[in-house]
């Protein structure tokens, strides 16, 4: 499966070390369950979180849900030992890697040059995927060479929280998006996020966006997927189980517009097969860039199809 054909509408992530909300996650609707050895396990939990998560991994009970861990960041003492005991003890298992703070190109490359000698180490024949979460100012400011680093790389995530962090932006306690409306006049993210989508699409890789603060504010998280689908992203985080749902719904496409999509995707293989000049269709012209977006609406909604149909 490419980077573009994994679904990663919603990405609902779980404490490593917590049996019963990991067992609830792979009963939801979510397209990404992330197991957690970061910011939500204390340090005194990290070896045995790390334990508990490959036993996780390597359970049957995960069908079509894409399987990632997000490992400790290259600066902490944890993040070498997260990979090895992974890959050793759930390599098979593993679909995707987070990596948290990437600040450098040279963060990604040495762990995906880690991840090959791992791999050949254990007899592994698939390549792990990395995903990248963007959650500095330095972050952002190499976000086009981070994004075209690495062959294993499939996405570019945004980590809202610690970005307004670095910047040191004004906050009110929130987490997330959610808490500027009140003081700002406009929407203060879309730089970083129109930034880290560029970069990712031009690179050929999906586009996540940061979670949204308050999990009871229910028109809020759709207003910030209804911003973030606008600027091009694939899909969102979730805190809550509560905001999958929600997030799904925006970020998969109407059926309406996967109907058009299919007439422009036919249209154009006639048109290719008849070697015929300016391609139109319903009395407008259709170029190279909507038959690809055409092309991309129809693969996502056929995976959603062959989710559903596993579950």
């Amino acid at each position: 499966m490419t980077a573009c054909e994994r679904l990663r509408r919603s990405t609902l992530s779980v404490p490593a070390n917590k049996e019963r909300m990991i067992a609830k996650a792979l009963g939801l609707n979510a397209d990404v369950v992330m197991l957690d050895l970061e910011d939500s396990v204390p340090v005194e939990k990290k070896r045995t979180a790390r334990q508990e998560a490959a036993a996780v991994l390597s359970d049957k009970g995960f069908g079509r849900l894409t399987r990632a861990v997000r490992i400790n960041d290259m600066d902490s003492p944890f993040a070498y030992r997260d990979l090895i005991e992974l890959v050793e003890q759930a390599g098979e298992h593993i679909d995707l890697i987070v990596l948290p703070k990437v600040e450098a190109a040279s963060h990604v490359q040495a762990v995906a040059l880690f991840l090959t000698q791992l791999e050949k180490a254990c007899g592994l024949s698939g390549a792990i995927g990395l995903e990248a979460s963007i959650e500095t100012a330095r972050g952002m400011q190499a976000v086009e060479s981070v994004a075209s680093c690495s062959s294993r790389l499939e996405s570019l995530v945004f980590g809202i929280a610690d970005y307004a962090a670095s910047l040191g932006m004004l906050s009110k306690g929130l987490s997330g998006h959610g808490e500027a409306e009140e003081f700002y006049p406009g929407h203060r993210w879309q730089y970083p996020l129109s930034r880290l989508a560029m970069a990712a699409k031009a690179a050929g890789l999906q586009a996540i966006d940061a979670p949204f603060g308050d999990f009871r504010d229910y028109e809020g998280l759709e207003r910030s997927c209804l911003i973030s689908a606008a600027l091009g992203f694939d899909g969102k985080w979730a805190i809550h189980p509560d905001q999958i749902d929600s997030i799904n719904r925006v970020f998969t496409p109407a059926e309406e517009d996967v109907a058009r999509c299919r007439r422009i995707v036919e249209a154009a293989e006639e048109h290719r097969k008849a070697g015929q000049g300016a391609l139109s269709l319903d009395g407008k012209m259709i170029d190279g860039a909507s038959v690809r977006l055409a092309q991309a609406t129809v693969s996502k909604w056929e995976e959603i199809l062959r989710k559903e149909e596993g579950q």
